[in-house]
C-alpha cells in the first residue's frame, strides 16, 4: 500500500520563498515514522516553486543533482525529513551537470524538470525532464526523455508532466517498462480541464494503472481538479477548481494485480513478469 499526497495550491508567481513556505504550512499535518507500515508519497505541481512559466526561466533555473546545489533540492530534502514521505516535486533544470553541458545543439535551453527526494538521502533518488514540452516552453526549453520508471517502496513509479498527458504513447512505454504508478505534475488551464478530467481517466484505463496527478489553482487561469485514478478508471479521490490543500488516498497493489489478471487486455503488450 501506498499514501498519496498531492499538495493542490495557488503559486506565486517568481517567489520560491513563499511558496516554499505555503507547501510546508499545507503538508504540516503530514508525518510518517520509520514504523508506519504505509509509506507516503507527496506530489507537488509542475514548477511548484516559481509558478508556471517565470519571466525569465533561466534566472529561477538550478540543479537538483543533490541538497547542497540548488534551493529547491534543498527545500524537497529538507521536506523529505520533515514528512517522513517521498516528496516528488518540480523545477528548471539547467542543461549543464558538473561543468559539462549535456546537449552541446541545444547548450542555452532549461529543462522542465521532476526531482525525487527520500528522507535520509541527501542525493536525488529519481527525476524526470518533460518530454513534450508545452508550445509556449519551446523556445527556451528542450525535451528530456522517455519516462523511466524508478522502484519507490515496492511500487514501480513513472513520472510525467502536464503537457505529456496527451501523448499515450508515453504511458504505454511506461506500463510496458514495469510501471504501476504515473504521476502528473501540472500546471493546466480552466479553459481544457474537461480534457485533464477525461484523459487522466483514460491514462490509467487503457493502462491498467493508478494515476495521481496534481494541479494547481488561481492565478490567471488553473483549474485545479487533483484527482487519483485506480487502475479501472474510478476517481477514487479529487477536488474542484477552488479547493487548496491535500487531495489523499491509499492505493493497493493487490486490488491492481487481481483486476490485470481478472481482464488481461495488458496480455503480449506488456511483458508478463510486470502485468
Amino acid at each position: 500500500m501506498l499514501d498519496i499526497y498531492l499538495v493542490q495550491m495557488e503559486i506565486v508567481p517568481n517567489d520560491k520563498a513563499k511558496n516554499f513556505a505555503k507547501v510546508r504550512e499545507i503538508t504540516s499535518k503530514i508525518r510518517k515514522s520509520v514504523d508506519d507500515s504505509v509509506p507516503g508519497l507527496i506530489i507537488l505541481p509542475e514548477m511548484f516553486a516559481t509558478g508556471y512559466l517565470p519571466l525569465h526561466p533561466e534566472s529561477a533555473a538550478e540543479y537538483f543533482r543533490n541538497c547542497n546545489v540548488g534551493e529547491t533540492a534543498d527545500f524537497l530534502y529538507k521536506l523529505a525529513n520533515e514528512t517522513g514521505c517521498a516528496i516528488m516535486g518540480a523545477g528548471i533544470q539547467k542543461d549543464i551537470v558538473g561543468g559539462v553541458v549535456q546537449d552541446s545543439e541545444n547548450a542555452d535551453k532549461l529543462l522542465n524538470h521532476c526531482s525525487v527526494y527520500k528522507p535520509g538521502y541527501p542525493e536525488e533518488f529519481a527525476a524526470y525532464d518533460k518530454y513534450h514540452p508545452f508550445f509556449m516552453e519551446q523556445k527556451k526549453f528542450k525535451a528530456g526523455g522517455m519516462p523511466c520508471p524508478f522502484s519507490l517502496y515496492n511500487w514501480t513509479v513513472a513520472a510525467t508532466i502536464c503537457f505529456d498527458l496527451r501523448f499515450p504513447e508515453l504511458y504505454r512505454y511506461a506500463v510496458k517498462e514495469g510501471a504501476k504508478l504515473i504521476t502528473v505534475q501540472a500546471a493546466w488551464p480552466a479553459a481544457r480541464i474537461a480534457h485533464w478530467k477525461t484523459l487522466l481517466q483514460a491514462r490509467a484505463i487503457e493502462n491498467q494503472v493508478y494515476i495521481a496527478a496534481v494541479n494547481g489553482i488561481g492565478g490567471p487561469s488553473y483549474g485545479g481538479n487533483s484527482m487519483i485514478v485506480n487502475p479501472k478508471g474510478e476517481i477514487i479521490t479529487s477536488a474542484d477548481e477552488t479547493f487548496e490543500g491535500i487531495v489523499h488516498a491509499r492505493i493497493d497493489s493487490k486490488s491492481q494485480e487481481e483486476y490485470r489478471k481478472q481482464f488481461p487486455v495488458l496480455k503480449e503488450i506488456v511483458p508478463e513478469e510486470y502485468i
